[in-house]
């Protein structure tokens, strides 16, 4: 299966590059399915790890978003509209300090329909290339039940199967968030469940908002006002739950006690 097209630098077929991110200590991947999940999701952690010297980052895009409802809004043809994300994303890549990036192009809206040996192919290749040890991707209900959020988790359990992955962070939301995204639809993870948290500096918040804005997207809105006209809310905290690890477990790193293997998939 071809590895995922890398739009931004580095070059992932260079074995420089590659031994460049296998000299970083510690390897962390993000595996989506559209751009702007990032920012929705974990942007001011991919920020903190990006600035660590010892560590590589790298995000994977399953989709270009050109199914985007801003595309029907404005009469944008989907292609076009997969260039204008996709020039948004790598801004925002820039921003939070992202050494890869990796774009599978499949179908936007239509990852639920794909055979799941598919999906899970696109992602095993960027794992076999920058073999991350902790994975960051939506948990089974997907955050907000989206389907290509839901068909992402999936493929992303088949692909970590015998993988060297040995933690795989699902993004969370606790009960304080999901209230403050109100009237967003979003699931909120028991306290009990929640593995990481990581409280945001001033700095990493306003982060967050500035890719929120670049890609156009809103946590919440005033109901008297239409979606774009929304501002983005600012969440003070990012929180994950470890796939697999016992409940109780609470760390403020997403490398802290890694188990040997990751819990079977």
């Amino acid at each position: 299966t071809p590895a995922p097209e890398p739009l931004w630098r580095p070059d992932p077929a260079s074995a420089e590059t590659r031994a460049a991110w296998r000299a970083c200590p510690r390897r962390l991947l993000l595996v989506v399915p559209h751009p702007d999940d990032e920012s929705y999701g974990p942007a001011g952690t991919l920020a903190r790890y990006g600035r660590d010297p010892d560590c590589a980052v790298g995000m994977l895009f399953l989709t270009s978003g050109e199914a985007a409802t801003i595309g029907k809004e404005r009469g944008i043809e989907r292609s076009d509209l997969a260039l204008l994300r996709e020039g948004r994303l790598n801004r925002v890549v820039e921003w939070l300090g992202v050494d890869a990036l990796f774009l599978a192009r499949l179908p936007d809206g239509g990852l639920a329909r794909l055979p799941l040996t598919r999906l899970g192919a696109s992602i095993r290749a960027c794992l076999d290339q920058f073999e991350p040890q902790v994975v960051l991707g939506h948990d089974p209900r997907g955050t907000n039940a989206h389907p290509d959020h839901i068909a992402s988790h999936w493929a992303l359990r088949s692909a970590l199967a015998g993988s060297s992955v040995r933690r795989f962070a699902m993004l969370a939301l606790g009960e304080e968030s999901v209230r403050a995204a109100t009237p967003r639809l979003m699931f909120s993870t028991p306290r009990h469940r929640i593995h990481c948290t990581l409280e945001l500096t001033a700095e990493e918040e306003l982060l967050k908002e500035r890719c929120l804005l670049e890609h156009e997207a809103v946590m919440t809105m005033d109901p008297a006002r239409s979606a774009r006209e929304g501002m983005p809310l600012r969440l003070p905290r990012e929180e994950c739950e470890f796939f697999g690890e016992p409940d109780g477990l609470v760390v403020l790193d997403l490398f802290h006690d890694l188990p040997e293997t990751l819990p079977p998939v």
